[in-house]
């Protein structure tokens, strides 16, 4: 029974919370009109964002990577295998992304000069490339500019120029002119404005122009650009940005590509450039071994008179050959390995790439000429833009000068390591040569100029190889990204359609109007409906009486049939649920504090019961503020108080008969005594209540709000019922804590609250016969 009392409770609350929105209707249609108002209004000044979209293809360069020379050398041999590829898609992504690049592509198309113009107090335009007016700035400004300043240009009809200067808010500048081109003086610089071919004399013109440092400009443009892998088995990389002027977010695109692609080639072009001389000292260099070897031959075979061989020393090589090629890889990476000291010993290559750069079976040797070579370029690449005697510059080469000895030390050690696998070797041939007996000593002698001479020959023509790649490779200057894609525009612009933000501003209509009701619900200190009164207290509620819109006191008359009469009435039958006794008839009317109506529910109330057939009298009890005769328009010459002071006042001297209805007696507070505590509190007025009970069915006690005075509870336990008055929108919340605290402490008797000047009417459904009627 609990559960389904609850939720028929909770029904209630719900369909109580629903009229109380609907009858706040006029709110939701106001809330409505107003946020569609705006969102028709954030339409027509909203600029459109268009998403701009291109791609490029990362190829692939066969033996071009990083330590490529080394790499291709080594593949000619049996180890070669183990030389690691190119460079990986996703550093190419850190590359394109780069504030370098970005900062280059900023300057090129100049996107740190934002100009708009300003159609009306609300509509602007972003005219990029199309703007009447253009600002002059010398680059030193904007290399260097670390704040954004902002331009105001007005131009009349007239022609005359007002330009004004500002860094935030700070005012920095202005300057009027007749004519172009103006030069505005600011702390920050020089600025000069001048007209372009778009500019129209004779119309008047306010424009707002933004300046920002390349660097600031670039930063900006790295948090809006996206840049990702198509795929990850692709080389495709996929770049996008958010733009509301499709031209500008076009070159955009395209010049990152471009300034990428111009890069690449810069600096591959630099890399072959280091290579080809390399490769041009060491192709003479091995030319004049090469030479000496085969002289050195011919000489060893005049003196031993050698003629033969050739085919004999090919016969133990095809039968050696396995151990033969081992020896010689070895021996070749050896030859490597002593290059490249002798590389990094040249004072001469100092700073110079090395064209040996990976490819080592040492990892670590790898990654230590590697990034000796990145530290070589980045010092080239900033001697185009720096002094050498630049702090730059000086910061680089320090760490050139301690990775050299880093890579020295590993270079060092791997030839360490080589040099024991080649007397390994040379030990194993030994023992091959001791088992050839029969081979004359000249014969194993030439077999070891002969393996130098083989040697150099394939060193010499893997030279020969490589430099007329590195030729190609000069001649032919291949961007690194391919363009798949130029920069486009998606038609349509993102975000979202003008029917979701239609359908949104009346959904965010419909919401603030709940918003702002339960809010203004959580914060009144008032309560104002009969729903929010049951939430704040178990008491019973008797009933409710609406707002009184006549200028009559007394408004039940007999046969009326206003909805404030019917409410009176079924206040009148709710009473016989509570007052069941036989000698239960007096009704103690109060409230917290005046104004809530107690006299106007307690006269009206005895009047309803009056027209029923009742004998009913009504006493004025309030007798420290008595207001009932001024209320009912009476006067009698003795009142309450003049009986309970004096003996000689009898009870029929006290009544006026038949007030309002001929069923309807009252007695009036009289005059106001020094000492109503005590009149009140006598047993004198018990004797009075006790001898009007055997004439009267109901007697009504207007007695004083309990909330000011205590004199009320004085006289409540001659009372059988309490009806507790409180006002609508009138009567504060605590008011009605302290009317439970009452009922809590059993200071009133049979406790139930009316509720006036509501918007009840009849029908509403009332009886006391619900959840309260207890």
């Amino acid at each position: 029974m609990n559960s389904i009392s609850q939720n028929n409770n909770n029904i209630t609350n719900i369909l109580a919370l629903i009229h109380s929105y609907i009858k706040h209707w006029y709110l939701f249609v106001i809330s409505i009109i107003g946020c569609l108002g705006l969102c028709f209004i954030y339409l027509k000044i909203k600029t459109p964002i268009y998403q701009v979209n291109a791609s490029i293809l990362i190829q692939s360069e066969d033996g071009k990577s990083s330590g490529g020379l080394q790499s291709s050398l080594l593949k000619n041999f049996s180890f070669g295998g183990l030389v690691g590829g190119g460079g990986e898609v996703d550093d190419e992504i850190h590359v394109i992304s780069s504030h370098s690049t970005l900062r280059e592509t900023v300057e090129k198309l100049k996107l740190n000069q934002t100009y708009i113009i300003n159609k009306d107090f609300i509509r602007k335009k972003d005219v990029y490339n199309q703007s009447p007016i253009k600002l002059i700035v010398p680059s030193s400004i904007e290399d260097t500019l670390s704040a954004s300043l902002r331009f105001k240009v007005h131009i009349s009809k007239q022609g005359k120029i007002d330009i004004t200067a500002r860094k935030g808010r700070k005012f920095i500048g202005e300057v009027e002119s007749n004519k172009f081109p103006a030069i505005l003086s600011t702390p920050y610089g020089i600025f000069s404005f001048d007209s372009t071919c778009f500019f129209k004399s004779g119309k008047k013109l306010n424009q707002t122009i933004y300046l920002s440092g390349y660097d600031d400009a670039a930063e900006n443009i790295s948090k809006n650009i996206d840049m990702y892998i198509a795929t990850k088995k692709a080389n495709l990389i996929r770049l996008g940005i958010l733009e509301n002027n499709i031209q500008r977010g076009k070159d955009l695109l395209n010049t990152i590509i471009t300034t990428y692609n111009d890069n690449g080639i810069q600096t591959k072009n630099l890399e072959a450039s280091q290579t080809a001389h390399f490769l041009n000292i060491r192709i003479d260099s091995i030319i004049t071994e090469l030479s000496e070897i085969e002289k050195k031959i011919e000489l060893y075979k005049r003196s031993n008179n050698l003629t033969n061989i050739e085919a004999e020393a090919k016969i133990i090589l095809e039968q050696n050959g396995i151990f033969k090629e081992k020896l010689v890889e070895t021996e070749t990476q050896r030859q490597i390995v002593s290059l490249i000291e002798k590389f990094m010993s040249d004072p001469q290559n100092k700073y110079s790439l090395m064209p040996f750069n990976s490819g080592l079976s040492d990892k670590s040797s790898i990654e230590a000429i590697q990034n000796y070579n990145e530290l070589i370029l980045k010092r080239l690449k900033l001697l185009q833009t720096a002094k050498p005697n630049s702090p730059t510059i000086k910061l680089i080469e320090q760490q050139i000068d301690a990775n050299r000895e880093n890579v020295q030390n590993t270079i060092s050690n791997m030839k360490s390591g080589i040099e024991i696998a080649l007397k390994d070797l040379h030990a194993q041939e030994k023992t091959f040569i001791s088992r050839i007996k029969n081979m004359p000593t000249q014969e194993r002698e030439f077999i070891n100029i002969k393996r130098q001479q083989l040697i150099k020959e394939e060193l010499y023509l893997f030279l020969l190889q490589k430099k007329e790649e590195n030729a190609i490779t000069l001649a032919v200057a291949t961007p690194k990204g391919q363009i798949v894609d130029k920069a486009y525009n998606i038609n349509k612009p993102v975000g979202a359609t003008r029917l979701m933000l239609l359908s949104f501003s009346i959904l965010i209509g419909l919401l603030l109007p709940i918003i702002y009701l339960y809010l203004r619900n959580i914060f009144k200190t008032k309560f104002g409906t009969r729903s929010e009164l049951e939430a704040l207290t178990d008491i019973p509620i008797l009933g409710e009486i609406c707002t009184n819109d006549t200028n009559e006191n007394i408004v039940v008359k007999d046969g009326s049939t206003s909805p404030i009469s019917e409410l009176f009435r079924l206040l009148r039958s709710n009473i016989q649920f509570i007052l069941n006794g036989k000698d239960e008839k007096v009704i103690l009317v109060t409230s917290s504090t005046s104004g809530e109506g107690k006299s106007f529910i307690s006269s009206n109330f005895a009047k309803t019961l009056a027209l029923s057939r009742k004998k009913v009298i009504l006493i004025g009890m309030d007798i420290r503020n008595p207001r009932l005769g001024d209320y009912l328009k009476l006067q009698n010459k003795y009142g309450l108080t003049n009986y309970l002071a004096t003996n000689t006042i009898t009870i029929p001297e006290i009544i006026v008969p038949k007030v309002l209805h001929d069923n309807m007696d009252i007695i009036l507070a009289g005059p106001i005594p020094p000492n109503p505590a005590e009149l009140l509190s006598s047993e004198k007025l018990k004797g009075l209540i006790d001898e009007l009970k055997q004439t009267y069915d109901y007697i009504i006690l207007d007695t004083a709000p309990v909330g000011l005075i205590s004199d009320t509870f004085n006289f409540a336990y001659i009372s059988d019922m309490t009806i507790y008055v409180c006002r609508a929108n009138y009567t504060t919340k605590d008011n009605i804590r302290y009317a439970n605290t009452l009922v809590q402490n059993n200071r009133l008797k049979k406790m139930s609250f009316v509720i006036n000047a509501t918007n009840a009417k009849q029908g509403y459904g009332y009886g006391y016969g619900n959840k309260n009627a207890q």
